[in-house]
């Protein structure tokens, strides 16, 4: 299509319609400027000419994303909140097993049904309350949160998800070597990486908030009730072993 314009207040052209696209690009033609062609009745405003009305409309412009950073790695908070957590487990666990008639103390081979018994409590109980609050127990104490890069909640499934990777390879599936060699992988890979494993590839992180004193102070008293309530249960059945032993050493007074 050609166009004539009236620029400067004097008429220009012949133009073809892509020319006068370039120069409302480059501000040379605004929505004030009068464009023709022919067959219109008049000089009219250029928003007005079909061809060039597109250049006109105004292009809502689109914030670049937020830009995410990784909160912190603080691996003793990190490793005192799962030890927390691991005691506060193993102790609840003793008192089912004792209710039950039997304890974990003792038992050389965790295999099978027991150790199916064992990990898929554990890893239920901790996705239900990470996905319903954001943290465990320990986790609590510490002002430890699990949330998404975007600061969300976890939904159940990818709460479930994260805890069976934490209790299987971080934990080692209550294993002691498994779990040490678990540990000493996951602070080694936190402190190169900056978080855990089933976190990275997750998109998941855990936030960091302040710690008062008295969240401290609670969490010691717990964990030191916690342990001797694990000691009350398990040494009714650990103790008559102890004797026996001692006995046939020629340890125990007569």
């Amino acid at each position: 299509m050609v166009l004539w314009i009236i620029k400067d207040g004097k008429k220009s052209g012949p133009f073809e319609d892509y020319e006068v696209r370039e120069m409302i690009g480059e501000g040379e033609v605004g929505e004030e400027t009068k464009v023709w062609h022919e067959g219109a009745d008049g000089w009219v405003p250029a928003p007005e000419i079909a061809v060039l009305t597109g250049e006109f409309e105004k292009k809502v412009a689109v914030p670049p994303p937020i830009p995410l950073t990784m909160p912190p790695f603080r691996p003793w908070l990190r490793l005192g909140a799962r030890f927390f957590d691991f005691v506060l487990y193993s102790a609840i666990l003793n008192g089912i097993f004792v209710l039950m008639g039997f304890t974990l103390n003792g038992r050389q081979d965790l295999s099978g049904w027991l150790i199916v018994a064992i990990l898929v409590p554990a890893i239920l109980m901790e996705g239900a309350l990470v996905s319903s609050f954001g943290f465990t127990p320990g986790k609590w104490l510490l002002g430890l949160r699990v949330e998404t890069r975007l600061r969300q909640r976890l939904t159940t499934g990818q709460a479930l998800i994260r805890s069976m990777r934490v209790w299987i390879l971080g934990m080692g599936m209550m294993e002691p070597i498994l779990m040490f060699l678990g540990h000493c992988l996951s602070l080694w890979f936190g402190l190169k990486k900056g978080g855990l494993l089933w976190d990275l590839q997750s998109g998941f992180q855990v936030s960091s908030q302040s710690l008062s004193s008295k969240k401290v102070l609670i969490y010691w008293v717990l964990l030191i009730v916690i342990c001797g309530a694990k000691v009350a249960l398990v040494l009714p059945e650990v103790w008559p072993q102890v004797e026996e032993e001692m006995r046939r050493q020629g340890k125990w007074p007569m």
